[in-house]
This record gives structure tokens, sequence and C-alpha cells, in this order.
């Protein structure tokens, strides 16, 4: 959470929102409307502050403790303070806590330098090294507390009263206590406290409207832009069909074509090979001959000398096939009468 926090901290002072050290209005709510969606919606203005102070503080125990140092470098792979061992040995000097700072890695150093070290460059509230060491020795301090530590609730509201009742969390720890005035009462330093819890607490209810609009007015944005992303996809996706649709029709066009050509090509193959057929001479075996003298009723000896005779004349034999049946009896015994064959006692079935 800390990671994030730094993230928006650094990319608003890119974007300019942050002016001699102050960070803008526009800022803080940037960093807590990111902080809300990463996080929760339980963010808010100080949270961050309180939580940038702490980070800043961390960040300042351990830049004043190394920055003027000699022999030490940063080392932002081990995120650590690394030296040659004499120079850690010197630097220790057998402190018991400080023996823990050699091997203790600094998180998000590199972050918090750009953010916050332009700051600690002038000097102001920096301490001796030595002193540094001390202090971290009798306060115990931790240089990477953690942001999960850290309560979000620095304003306690009870409910059920007129007015709301602040708890005493919100004073800073290093304030000092109210002292009473001459007569008993308190000073006006406690008032003003007393005052700003309540002012915190409108302010941040203020920016909690405030951020709850600018993300239904961002939800609203996006809806808007998502149904209209949504309308140009599904518009796309007709103009694609329609094309798909005309494309399909035009290919049923171009196979009916195909058919019908397919179909012509067939006919005109038909009737090749029935002229082909027509052509060709057909050819009659003997067996042909002598079936057809068996069909005219031909038996015996003048069956044999018929078969004999168109046997021998292949072209005798064409032409009686090529005669109608009723007439070829008639037709064979003039062919043979011709060719001056002898023709015995016909003798029909």
């Amino acid at each position: 959470m800390d990671e994030v926090l730094l993230n928006a901290l650094a990319e608003e002072a890119s974007k300019g929102n942050r002016h001699d050290g102050s960070w803008t209005t526009k800022a803080y709510a940037n960093v807590v409307k990111t902080l809300s969606i990463a996080i929760g919606p339980h963010i808010t203005k100080n949270h961050i502050k309180n939580r940038m102070k702490t980070l800043k503080d961390h960040f300042a125990e351990a830049y004043d403790l190394f920055h003027h140092l000699s022999g030490f470098a940063w080392n932002p792979v081990t995120r650590k303070f690394e030296a040659e061992e004499e120079v850690w040995q010197d630097f220790i000097k057998g402190e018991t806590t400080s023996r823990k700072i050699k091997k203790m890695q600094i998180k998000h150093y590199d972050t918090l330098k750009e953010l916050f070290g332009a700051d600690r460059a002038t000097g102001k509230g920096a301490a001796m090294s030595r002193e540094r060491i001390q202090e971290i020795d009798r306060d115990h301090i931790d240089l990477n507390d953690s942001f999960e530590n850290i309560e979000f609730s620095d304003i306690d509201v009870i409910m059920g009263h007129d007015t709301p009742t602040f708890s005493a969390n919100l004073d800073s720890p290093s304030a000092p206590h109210s002292q009473p005035n001459q007569l008993g009462g308190t000073s006006t330093s406690r008032e003003t406290k007393r005052k700003s819890p309540i002012n915190d607490f409108l302010e941040a209810q203020y920016e909690k409207v405030a951020l709850e609009i600018t993300t239904m007015a961002d939800a609203v944005k996006e809806g808007t832009y998502l149904s209209s992303k949504l309308h140009d996809v599904a518009q796309r996706q007709v103009e694609s069909a329609e094309r798909q649709a005309s494309m399909a029709e035009r290919q049923v066009s171009v196979a009916e074509k195909q058919v019908s050509l397919i179909e012509r090509q067939v006919a005109i193959a038909e009737k090749g090979l029935a002229i082909m057929q027509q052509s060709r001479p057909r050819l009659y075996s003997e067996s042909d001959v002598w079936d057809m003298l068996t069909e005219l009723g031909l038996i015996g000896s003048a069956r044999m000398q018929c078969y004999q005779f168109l046997c021998e004349n292949e072209q005798k034999k064409c032409q009686i096939f090529g005669i109608p049946p009723e007439m070829r009896l008639d037709a064979l015994f003039h062919f043979m009468t011709a060719a001056g064959v002898r023709l015995g006692d016909m003798v029909l079935s």
C-alpha cells in the first residue's frame, strides 16, 4: 500500500501538482481516488497526510544518518547502505541497535528521496549521524513501519449524540498537552485543537462526497463510452454479416452457373458418344451368325452351307445383319446365288 501511495504521489509531482514542497488540493484528490480504487473506499485525505508524514520522518532518519557520511553508498538492488567492513565497525562501535542497521533494508528509499530529498537538502532539522544512532537506539525507530500496521480511523465518530464525538488520537503525538490558564480553564490553543477535529471531519466528509460524485461521473462516462464501443462493435458485426451474406449469394450464383455448365458439357459428351457408337462399324462373331441362321429356321446341311458362306464373306455377313430380320432369308439366298454357290435342298425347321 505504501508503494501505491508513493507511486501516486510521484505521478502527481510529475504533473506539477506540487509547489514549493506543498501538495495541491487536486493532488490530494487524485491520490485519494487512486488509493480508494486500489485499497478501499475508506481512504481519506487525512489518511494520506498522516501516512505521508510517517514515511517522510522515516526517510529523514535514514537520510540524515547516511547522507553526509563518507564511505557509504546506497545500493538500489539490495535496498541497503553499503560500506567496507572497517567503515561499518568504526560507525557502529558496539551499539546493539546500530548493528541491525547494517542488515536493514530500507523500502522505497529511491522514491522517498525523489519526493522528499530536496526538503532534507536544506539541512533543517538534520542532526549529526552519531546523534541519530543514539536516537534510534533510545526510541526503537523502525525505518520500515508498514502501512498495513497503521489504523485508518483517525476520527472515531460515536453515533447516538447530536454532535459527533472525536477521539483524541487525531492530535499529533508530538504536540504539547494543553495547559490550564490562571483561571483554571483551558488555553485558546486547546479550544483551537478542539475545533480542529470537527473541521477535519467536515473536510473528510466533503472529500468523500466529492470522490463519490467523481466516481459516479467517471462510471457514467465509462458506461457511455462502453455503450458507444458496444454499439460500434455491433454495427461492425452487422456490416460484416451483410458482407458475408452478399459473398455467399455470389458464391451460390457462381456454383449454379458451374452446375449449368457441367450439365451442358455432359449433354455434349453423351451426344458425341452416341455419334461415335453409330459411326463405328459393328463386328459380328461366328456365334452371332450361327444364332441368326437358327432364328431363320435353317437346319442340317443347309444351315452349315449358309454358315460357311457368311463366315468366308465378311462383307456379306455385315450386309445380312443390316437387313430386317423378316427379309434376311431371301437376301441370303440371293447373295449365295449371285456368288455362284449351288444351293442344295434347303431344309427349314
